[in-house]
């Protein structure tokens, strides 16, 4: 079986949305998800397949039928349970074939049960925000500094020049934290490497990185093609 990376899957997902409603489209992988400590992930590219899948079922529902991800190994009885999953198991659209059974996607709530609750983090030092001055940056850099953040570093591709930097520095540092506005693309490797750089030998080493940098663009998937999505990984990604 010949495995689609991420822009191959694009393409034909484009292709059979501009065919227009024929069967349920299902998108397959391999190794693409866990289920579990014993099922490690095989590939970051398959796993990210599952990122576009969920934007193809909420965009494109009439033609959706699901995500179904497959072993390393397969057999009669894998494709026997891939038969089933695509005869269709409820409203299940996000499904992992393994030679133990067939799984589903939910997110539960972890009891503590007699477990004490986990230790608070507090940040110290220096914390790296990327994309710290953007909408979600800014709401994760206001928390750090009310969990009392020593020293902030937010970057973004304008630094200083980024509408409601200034207004969002001068908020922080009331707080007491150290604020730093950097220009910085952290797509840009040798940028990001020299930012580090530069404040290590200023002696305030970065000790956390929170990583709220990406660029959402606006367009249907229809319209994505391989030059807006390497865009979109770029920063969030790679």
């Amino acid at each position: 079986m010949a495995l689609l990376d991420l822009e191959g899957t694009l393409g034909l997902v484009r292709e059979a949305v501009a065919e227009g409603p024929a069967c349920p489209l299902w998108i397959v992988t391999r190794q693409g998800v866990s289920v579990g400590m014993a099922d490690p992930l095989g590939s970051a590219e398959q796993a990210s397949i599952w990122g576009l899948g969920r934007v193809v079922g909420l965009e494109h529902s009439e033609r959706w039928g699901g995500l179904v991800d497959l072993p390393a190994v397969l057999d009669d009885r894998t494709g026997a349970r891939l038969a089933r999953v695509f005869a269709g198991i409820g409203d299940e659209d996000q499904l992992a074939v393994r030679p133990h059974g067939i799984f589903v996607r939910r997110l539960v709530p972890a009891p503590l049960n007699d477990r004490p609750a986990p230790r608070d983090w507090t940040p110290a030092g220096t914390v790296l925000v990327t994309g710290g001055v953007g909408g979600v940056g800014a709401h994760v850099a206001r928390w750090l500094a009310r969990r009392g953040a020593d020293h902030l570093v937010l970057t973004s591709r304008r630094g200083e020049d980024s509408p409601g930097a200034a207004r969002l520095a001068a908020e922080l540092r009331e707080s007491g934290t150290e604020v730093t506005v950097a220009a910085c693309d952290v797509a840009d490797r040798a940028a990001l490497a020299a930012l580090v750089t530069s404040l290590a030998e200023a002696g305030t080493p970065i000790r956390s990185v929170m990583h709220a940098a990406g660029i959402a663009p606006l367009v249907p998937l229809t319209e994505t093609d391989a030059g807006v999505l390497a865009d979109t990984l770029a920063a969030k990604v790679a």
